[in-house]
């Protein structure tokens, strides 16, 4: 009898646990999965799956994507002439989930006609399978990256140990504290909204950000996976010529501090690679954008400024000589080989002029 109401006691303080846990991790949401609302989140949510969601889902007229880690959320896709861009940026997006990703929108009929990818230092470091125990970059369920069902996916985020930063969250809920929020706009460019404020303060604090201690730390990675992301990269141009969807892959613009902070050779060996199955922009190396603290927020980010000259640069000839190499089979030793003359005669005190 006594061990009858053990266990009952033990059942009902589970169910009691479980729902507060559900209840709690519901309200939360800190990784947005559970809301149609996005203009107001206390921290990033999980791109990677609520876009995916959006666009195999629901209603749109979206038929060219812009593909990439954080760093491409900084390309606006308003005013691209060739297609109706939406730009899928994701934390540490890299090339194995762009390619599930495509998979996944090309399963479900989703309209292609363009596709760009950026791609990063990391793109050939990061593991994909790390990404599998991140819920903030844990992908669709139904891409073929992630061995889950659907009630698997969302028993992560409903069952979750509440973090440190959670409760924090609800100590400023329950003390009515001020708190920033972030905006994401998913309906219709797919962009995080820098916030007016943030560009308002570097505008009127040039030479304070310029100098801020910030910029004198790398964003650092470290791993080789240049084979695996290369096949990857290969499968989704494969991919492009099967469905009929044009293909434009290139290299942002690294801050020279962490561009600096990279292993140089991988990153030589990784271009060359690159170069034997497609062409290419690089925006990467040691020129005026990126020696020059004024086009980024921090050492892993550019500025939307910036973004806005990529976008030149891809789509307007006019800017041929300004910024960003095209790279080929043909000029590629070429290119490796300026890229190691700036690293020999780059004087971090002198500024750079092309």
């Amino acid at each position: 009898m006594v061990y009858k109401k053990w266990i009952l006691k033990y059942l009902i303080l589970s169910f009691i646990f479980c729902t507060s846990a559900i209840s709690l991790n519901y309200y939360l949401d800190s990784y947005a999965i559970f809301t149609n609302e996005y203009s107001k989140l206390l921290r990033e949510p999980n791109q990677n799956f609520i876009k995916m969601e959006f666009l195999i889902n629901k209603n749109h007229s979206f038929d060219s994507y812009i593909f990439g880690s954080s760093r491409v959320g900084h390309i606006n896709p308003i005013g691209i002439q060739n297609g109706n861009y939406y730009n899928m940026t994701y934390s540490e997006g890299i090339p194995e989930q762009h390619l599930s990703n495509i998979k996944l929108l090309i399963k479900k009929s989703v309209k292609i006609k363009n596709v760009l990818i950026g791609l990063d230092d990391f793109s050939y470091e990061i593991d994909p399978l790390r990404h599998k125990q991140e819920l903030m970059r844990l992908s669709h369920y139904e891409t073929d990256t992630n061995a889950m069902t659907k009630i698997d996916f969302y028993t992560h985020y409903l069952f979750k140990i509440p973090s440190a930063f959670d409760m924090l969250f609800i100590k400023k809920v329950v003390f009515n504290e001020y708190y920033s929020t972030k905006n994401y706009d998913i309906y219709k460019t797919g962009l995080p909204v820098v916030p007016k404020r943030v560009e308002d303060y570097i505008e009127n604090n040039l030479e304070k950000h310029m100098n801020d201690i910030k910029f004198m730390k790398p964003s650092h990675y470290e791993g080789n996976r240049i084979k695996e992301t290369i096949n990857s990269l290969k499968e989704i141009i494969i991919l492009s010529k099967k469905y009929n969807f044009k293909l434009k892959i290139f290299i942002n613009p690294i801050h020279n501090v962490t561009y600096l902070d990279t292993n140089f050779n991988n990153f030589q060996i990784f271009k060359k690679e690159l170069a034997k199955i497609t062409d290419y922009y690089d925006f990467s190396g040691l020129n005026r954008i990126t020696t020059n603290n004024y086009y980024y927020y921090e050492t892993s980010h550019y500025r939307d400024m910036t973004g806005e000259l990529i976008k030149k640069r891809l789509f307007n000839s006019e800017y041929e000589k300004y910024f960003g190499v095209y790279v080929s089979k043909n000029n590629i030793d070429k290119h490796l080989k300026n890229m190691k003359e700036q690293i020999k005669n780059y004087d971090s005190d002198e500024e750079i002029v092309e």
